[in-house]
């Protein structure tokens, strides 16, 4: 007499795997949510005036606020004309099960706004003031990467459901 283990079910997980596997399918919800998770942080960091690691942007010189008073400009840090926080958006590759977060601000002489303002710049005495919820070895944030998990988490459960 033999003894075996029956295992029943198996069917249900099967097609749960299959829903999954098809990540051109699905793939596009999980990026778009850590698009949008990635994108919230920047805006958070844009009116709080602070990175996401915790630090307030270091204060405008005094005269960069009055120099952008006589211009009529905004006298937020960051906030000159609202570029650079307006135009952050994002993209999701589902074949590259990435997503990309970009602004493709830079003057004409090719000064990239965006990437000098997350550094900082010796050269032209610019300040980090980080909006990226990215430390500087480009590691994201524990508390943006809680929230992707989470959501993927939720969606697979949901998927494994149908």
């Amino acid at each position: 007499m033999s003894e075996y283990i029956e295992i029943k079910g198996l069917e249900n997980f099967f097609k749960a795997c299959d829903r999954l596997i098809d990540m051109d399918k699905h793939g596009e919800s999980i990026l778009a949510g850590a698009g949008e998770s990635i994108r919230n942080s920047i805006i958070d960091s844009f009116k709080n005036e602070r990175s996401v690691f915790g630090g307030k942007w270091k204060s405008l010189k005094p005269a960069t606020i009055k120099q952008k008073i006589k211009e009529g400009k905004n006298k937020g840090i960051l906030k000159r004309d609202g570029e650079l926080s307006k135009e952050t958006n994002w993209q999701s590759e589902p074949t590259k099960n990435g997503v990309e977060v970009f602004n493709n601000i830079q003057t004409e002489s090719g000064f990239k706004y965006g990437l000098t303002h997350q550094y900082g710049s010796k050269k032209r005495k610019i300040p980090a003031r980080a909006f990226l919820p990215i430390d500087n070895n480009n590691v994201l944030h524990q508390s943006i990467r809680s929230v992707i998990y989470k959501d993927t988490k939720d969606f697979i459960a949901r998927i494994a459901k149908k």
